[in-house]
């Protein structure tokens, strides 16, 4: 009966507003530009909400831009729409918004501008083309367009134009994209990717040195970024950098992995990379003793420490180290008779402690287990050689492929009959294999006994003097933990909210190390924040992923600054629950993850059994903050006060006094017909009295209180006198107020309003409340939201 009588209501209401529009001074509706800041906000905020709606359609995703267009067109500074309406625009396919994105890059894009949506715009408008000449156009036309606003997107688009002549071979024209998309960031590691493989001998040694070093900056926790690294410097010879690095490496790993044992793959390296620094060499003593504490034996490992102390001067130390090792291993072939012992022996009495008939004897213990290694094959080679059985050598090392120990057996089997020059070339051929073990320091041994020297094709002093023009004297940095890198809080602004209040907050993310720190898919922090909301007080609620944001900087943060990203708090459905019992008093606790992950630990959450939330970097703590919003006491003096205050209060105080008496009448509605929630104030006279003040507000002689008024009654169910005090309002002159008032009739109506949508969207003169109409009558009639039910 109800609805019935509404509607008729409302369908008498709009015959004489036909009437209205249909006289001869229709041509002067909306004949100057409105202004109106708090209206503009307001309309971006029931965007928002649509935008961040579970299951969002097409239509209701034109609706939102619609609003945002409007947000814009009453505030021209009202910058702060351009990424939603970008991710609105890009997520509903269904309709080409290419000229509209356009637009909104133009505005948008600049060197603080949040990459992400303009990540998704781009490859939106590469989707709406058909064929790669004309991706081809657009990426060079947003080149040039929006070439130097921002690096990192000059970057991404020369890089997918770069992929894209890739893919109709035009290589040279290709490489040059790349070039330039790494020129303009170097962490860009698809460009770099790219012209290592199109381009490789452009790119010199400290290029590809510095590029590991870049990425391990990016993620420090990259362990297998920080051994690459450490390899490629150990290999060209950059000792102290490769000891340093493979140091980091060992950090990190027994960080991320404090119950297992470092893995030789790592304290070998870093242990002969120590060796061969001109003043590090007790770094060796230390990392063979660490293992000697970890009740671990490797004799390759004391080889190299005993070497050490023989190179520090400490002959006493080197032996004692080498016969402790000697006896040590002999103790443990007895027990492991493995041909990676017998192998080790015979390598130990070869290049650590020479003993020709020790060599030979356990060289062919080896050689008769494994006949088919060419390890141990080349390991009896040189034992022969060291017993003068160079013959012998010659045929063993001719029947497998060559390695460092054949190759330097092989120059000595040259010397041994005469050929000098050749000797010279294989040993040189021995040495660049790995220069840095001591089979070539042997092999090094024996060329300046030639009267020849090793030069490495690479000179090692260049590379580092160009990583140090990039990163400073200190080349690798010290491997520091994530809760030591980033801090993160969740601001807000006070601790006490009043009812109606806007409380956003900032994520702040500060940069504590000496590095910058890059916000990437392959960053550290990758970029995703979530917010969830705990209700308690006079309601108890949980609301799990509140906010879920991606955000991807321009820019770095540099060391020792902080990333502020501004969080609208207020939404969803905390917003509804907040607004809709204004009586309650709520303590609200927000929790901030930084790329939260859903761990295997379970949590009991409101009756079920769920995994718990956690940042993926667990070292770092989730942010937290409290704040309380007091209920409203009432009286009835006070709401009759705010009642009068309508009549001749400011514009402010009208549409404070219309958000509080719309909760008011929400409250009761969410009441009715149960046990109340807690201690509230209600008398029979109240409804009455609070629809009047709307009503009053919906007719008041300032547009900006009526459009804020009927965006607060959006949630609220209508009866039909507030349906027809919003009805009046489709024949208002100023088209905010058309528009609230179509968009809040279409949510309160059945299938009857599409003639009312049908007709607006042919006669309205405001090209936006036509707009509106035409998306409202796309979606039908819309579902109205209210807050769910809470304990």
């Amino acid at each position: 009966m109800l609805k019935s009588r509404s509607f008729l209501v409302f369908s008498m209401l709009f015959c004489c507003s036909l009437s209205a529009w249909a006289q001869p001074d229709v041509s002067g509706l909306d004949s100057g530009r409105l202004f109106s800041p708090s209206v503009g906000e307001r309309f971006y905020e029931v965007a928002y909400e649509l935008a961040n709606s579970p299951n969002i359609n097409s239509a209701q995703a034109e609706q939102a831009i619609i609003f945002l267009t409007a947000a814009m067109n009453l505030d021209s500074r009202a910058n702060y729409v351009y990424p939603v309406m970008l991710r609105l625009a890009c997520q509903h396919p269904e309709r080409d918004y290419s000229q509209l994105v356009h637009h909104l890059l133009e505005n948008y894009v600049n060197d603080k501008a949040d990459l992400e949506p303009v990540r998704e715009a781009v490859y939106y408008l590469l989707e709406q083309l058909d064929s790669r000449e004309q991706r081809e156009k657009l990426l060079e036309d947003m080149l040039e367009n929006l070439g130097g606003k921002s690096a990192a997107l000059d970057s991404e688009l020369a890089t997918l134009l770069g992929l894209l002549m890739v893919e109709k071979t035009d290589d040279p024209n290709a490489v040059n994209a790349f070039w330039f998309a790494y020129n303009k960031n170097k962490y860009n590691k698809p460009a770099f990717a790219k012209l290592a493989e199109l381009a490789g001998d452009q790119l010199g040694p400290a290029m590809y040195l510095e590029h590991l070093r870049l990425t391990l900056g990016e993620n420090p926790l990259d362990i297998e970024t920080a051994v690459t690294f450490a390899q490629y410097a150990e290999r060209l010879q950059l000792y102290e950098t490769a000891a340093d690095a493979y140091e980091y490496c060992a950090d990190l790993f027994k960080f991320l992995h404090p119950l297992q044992p470092l893995p030789a793959s790592i304290y070998l390296p870093w242990s002969i990379s120590s060796y061969n620094t001109q003043r590090n060499q007790h770094r060796c003593l230390k990392i063979a003793e660490k293992l000697r504490q970890s009740g671990r034996f490797d004799i390759l490992l004391e080889a190299i420490a005993g070497k050490a102390a023989a190179k520090i001067g400490n002959q006493q130390q080197a032996a004692g180290i080498l016969k402790a090792a000697e006896d040590k291993a002999l103790e443990l072939v007895d027990y492991e008779l493995r041909t990676t012992n017998y192998e080790q022996l015979a390598w130990f009495y070869c290049f650590a402690s020479p003993d020709a008939d020790k060599a030979l004897q356990w060289a062919n213990k080896a050689y008769s287990i494994e006949p088919n290694s060419p390890t141990a094959a080349a390991i009896l080679a040189y034992s022969l050689v060291m017993n003068q059985q160079t013959e012998w050598a010659r045929t063993l090392i001719d029947n497998y492929e060559h390695n460092q120990i054949a190759d330097l057996t092989l120059a000595q089997v040259q010397l041994a009959q005469g050929q000098r020059d050749s000797a010279i070339e294989t040993l040189k051929s021995a040495i660049a294999r790995d220069p840095g073990a001591l089979e070539a320091e042997r092999a090094k041994e024996i060329l300046v006994q030639q009267g020849a020297e090793y030069i490495p094709p690479i000179d090692p002093d260049i590379v580092l003097t160009a990583l140090k023009d990039s990163f400073g004297e200190a080349v690798v940095p010290t491997f520091v933990s994530p809760e030591k890198i980033i801090s993160v809080r969740l601001n807000v602004r006070g601790s006490k909210f009043s009812y109606g209040s806007e409380f956003g907050g900032t994520i702040a993310i500060t940069n504590n190390s000496s590095e910058p720190l890059i916000i990437s898919d392959d960053g550290l922090f990758a970029g995703n924040i979530r917010i969830d909301a705990g209700i308690s007080g006079d309601l108890t609620k949980k609301i799990p992923n509140l906010i879920s944001v991606k955000i991807r900087p321009a820019l770095p943060v540099e060391p020792g600054r902080s990333l502020f990203i501004p969080l609208r708090l207020l939404t969803g459905e905390l917003k509804q629950i907040l607004l809709t019992y204004p009586q309650a008093s709520l303590d609200i606790e927000f929790t901030a993850y930084l790329d939260p992950v859903i761990t295997d630990e379970p949590r009991l959450s409101e009756g079920r059994d769920e995994g718990r939330i956690a940042n993926r970097l667990t070292w770092i703590k989730p942010a937290r903050v409290l704040v309380k919003r007091p209920g409203v006491e009432l009286t009835g003096k006070y709401l009759r006060n705010r009642f009068n205050s309508l009549s001749a209060g400011q514009q402010g105080q009208k549409t404070k006094t219309a958000q509080l008496f719309i909760g008011l009448l929400m409250e009761q509605h969410a009441m009715a017909n149960r046990e109340p929630l807690y201690k509230f104030m209600y008398a029979d006279w109240m409804p009455d009295m609070l629809k009047s003040a709307l009503v009053h507000n919906l007719d008041d002689d300032d547009w900006v209180v009526k459009v804020d008024t009927m965006a607060g009654m959006l949630s609220l169910p209508l009866d039909y006198e507030l349906i027809s005090g919003a009805a009046k309002n489709l024949n208002d002159t100023h088209w905010p107020a058309r528009m609230m008032a179509i968009y809040l009739l279409a949510k309160n109506q059945n299938s009857n309003f599409a003639k009312v949508l049908d007709w607006t969207a042919r006669y309205d003169s405001s090209k936006l409340v036509r707009d509106m109409a035409i998306a409202l009558r796309a979606a039908g009639v819309p579902e109205k939201t209210a807050a769910e039910p809470v304990k």
